[in-house]
């Protein structure tokens, strides 16, 4: 029977006193009232679990960070990065691999490599019609190109067009000069002397002799093939005292694991610093100090006590909560076995707490620990040996411990609770079905009651119309 039926049937066998003057439905309600009573202690404690699971939730999603900054720090290629940087980016920009090697150079740039650039006849307009035929372009050594010219495309514009569309070496263009004349341009995409262009029909009609001829775009009274206009140029510079040549304004070739991109020139040398990227391992390490302070200070405001205060932690008394706090701070001033360092605590590293146990780096005393005694400061967070596992690999490891899906402690621990709230649910389900079979007991019983009231008072009532019936005839008889 549904809830909204038992209430009907109630109201159906609902008594209002009328016999016995009574108020039943005020004695009934403080009746179940007080039978209700087990009821809202259980939800109270309900409410208790089911703050403990959210608790829980935040707490976990807390250190899941943490982890994942710990897990972070363990990677040894964050510690195989280079960092190049240049004294002045406006002549050259440098770039470092994992394969550069530390060092400090002194380059000085005198030529920037140039691409040659070249032009064709004038013509009257850009939408000038020309020949149609087959255009080859190539550039230095690079695979040569054909570009058909045809009634859809033989004009200055559209030849430029279909040269870009081709996919070849040459960016093409239209110049108007404002004095009528209007060029072909074709600038290689490549710099370097040997990156010349060159452009050729396929029927090698290189003589102009039809005035509207396909020709007519590189011929010139001195038979080259296109006006030069720039020719192209090699990169010249010195690396610390030594002349260097190279074609392109991108060297990746000089000097190990570095890429130079020049430009401008200067007279003046610009100095070219290779070194070690602290500043990425800086980040990271920032990055998991910010994380763990966070968890920290939620760990520290779930088990607050102070009853005069008003405040308690949800988690205030919880063992696992406060172990796993006790464990997590262990890490911080536990030196790291294993490490054939100096550098085997965290505050070798320039990583100090404060009264409240949040953490902070130095990071110039990182960068010196790290400089003096690098392959110390890999294994300190990332060695993996058995028994003397790095910080970052012991932290990550151990927050696996509380956070995995199946067998973490967090999660058995919400698990249980989560199993606590649906057992009280089940509780207060069942104790509700017994009141609202109790409400419908007292109901009858209420409505019994007035019942035999009813008989009462008619039984009494009749029996002192008889009694009244009996003095008037004893009365009558005493007259005769």
């Amino acid at each position: 029977m549904g809830d909204s039926a038992r209430r009907e049937k109630t109201m159906a066998i609902g008594v209002n006193g009328l016999m016995s003057g009574l108020d039943t439905e005020s004695i009934i309600s403080q009746m179940m009232s007080v039978e209700r009573r087990p009821i809202s202690l259980l939800q109270q404690q309900g409410a208790v679990y089911q703050a403990k699971i959210s608790a829980l939730g935040t707490l976990k999603g807390a250190l899941a960070d943490v982890q994942t900054a710990a897990a972070a720090l363990k990677e040894t290629n964050l510690f195989a990065g280079f960092l190049a940087t240049t004294g002045d980016a406006n002549v050259l920009t440098a770039s470092a691999s994992d394969a550069a090697v530390a060092g400090t150079y002194q380059v000085t740039v005198s030529t920037l490599a140039k691409a040659q650039q070249v032009r064709g006849s004038a013509f009257t307009a850009s939408s000038e019609v020309v020949g149609t035929g087959t255009l080859t372009i190539q550039v230095g050594t690079n695979t040569a190109v054909n570009v058909t010219i045809d009634g859809t495309n033989n004009t200055l514009a559209g030849i430029a067009q279909a040269i870009n569309d081709a996919g070849t070496d040459v960016t093409a263009g239209v110049v108007n000069d404002g004095l009528g004349n209007y060029y072909l341009t074709l600038a290689s995409k490549e710099t370097g002397t040997s990156n010349t262009i060159s452009l050729t029909m396929a029927d090698d009609d290189l003589v102009n002799d039809d005035a509207n001829g396909l020709s007519k775009l590189y011929d010139n009274p001195a038979g080259q093939s296109m006006f030069e206009t720039q020719p192209g140029g090699n990169a010249a510079l010195k690396v610390n005292g030594i002349d260097v040549v190279r074609a392109s304004n991108t060297i990746d070739d000089l000097l190990e694991g570095v890429t130079l991109t020049l430009k401008a020139t200067d007279p003046d040398p610009i100095e070219v610093k290779v070194s070690r990227n602290v500043t990425s391992i800086t980040s990271k390490i920032t990055a998991f100090i910010d994380k763990y302070n966070a968890a920290l200070t939620r760990l520290k405001d779930l088990q607050v006590s102070d009853p005069e205060g008003g405040v308690v932690g949800i988690l205030q008394g919880d063992a696992t909560a406060r172990i796993l706090q006790a464990r997590l701070q262990n890490f911080l001033y536990s030196p790291v076995s294993g490490v054939d360092s100096a550098v085997n605590t965290l505050s070798a590293l320039g990583v100090s707490a404060d009264k409240e146990g949040k953490l902070s780096l130095d990071s110039a005393v990182f960068s010196a620990a790290y400089e003096e005694d690098r392959e110390g400061v890999v294994q300190f967070f990332t060695q993996t040996t058995a028994g003397s596992e790095g910080f970052a690999v012991q932290v990550d490891s151990f927050l696996d411990g509380y956070l995995q899906s199946t067998s973490g402690l967090l999660s058995a621990k919400e698990d249980g609770l989560e199993r606590s709230v649906e057992h009280i649910e089940d509780q207060i389900g069942r104790i509700e079905l017994r009141l609202t079979k109790r409400e419908e007991v007292l109901r009858r019983q209420f409505e019994s009651l007035e019942l035999l009231m009813g008989q009462f008072q008619n039984t009494s009532g009749a029996l002192s119309q008889q009694l009244d019936a009996l003095s008037n005839l004893n009365a009558q008889i005493s007259k005769k």
